[in-house]
């Protein structure tokens, strides 16, 4: 059963979305946001374990690209299952996810409603 969720994005707004969307699916799920690869890094080592990871591609510092690498070559994050989360709907950018070990490539919706169906596909497949 998921019981937190780490989302890496930079978007105010798409994050502050999120978690209105995850309060009212399951109220009970920890809820924690970096704002970019580096702070997810930065809160993973200060010992922040959630059950899974949304990660946007498209940010400052440190993309979702380079910290998908840099926590599936950490032996202490690489069993963390990631779901990029972003805007883009490439589809070689979905196979590229995929073969650098996310479980999930998922295109931010365009609607509340739509992201509250996608918060209750991802929890209630892994309990």
């Amino acid at each position: 059963m998921i019981k937190s969720i780490l989302l890496v994005d930079d978007d105010t707004e798409d994050a502050e979305l999120f978690s209105e969307a995850l309060s009212e699916t399951e109220a009970s799920i920890k809820f924690t946001r970096a704002i970019d690869g580096c702070d997810a890094i930065e809160i993973l080592e200060k010992g922040v374990s959630p059950d899974i990871i949304f990660l946007d591609i498209n940010m400052p510092r440190m993309n979702g690209w380079e910290c998908l690498g840099k926590l599936k070559s950490k032996a202490a994050y690489k069993d963390i299952p990631v779901i990029m989360y972003t805007t883009s709907s490439n589809q070689n950018e979905k196979e590229i996810a995929i073969n650098f070990g996310a479980i999930n490539f998922i295109s931010k919706p365009n609607n509340f409603t739509d992201l509250k169906k996608i918060l209750e596909s991802v929890i209630k497949k892994d309990a």
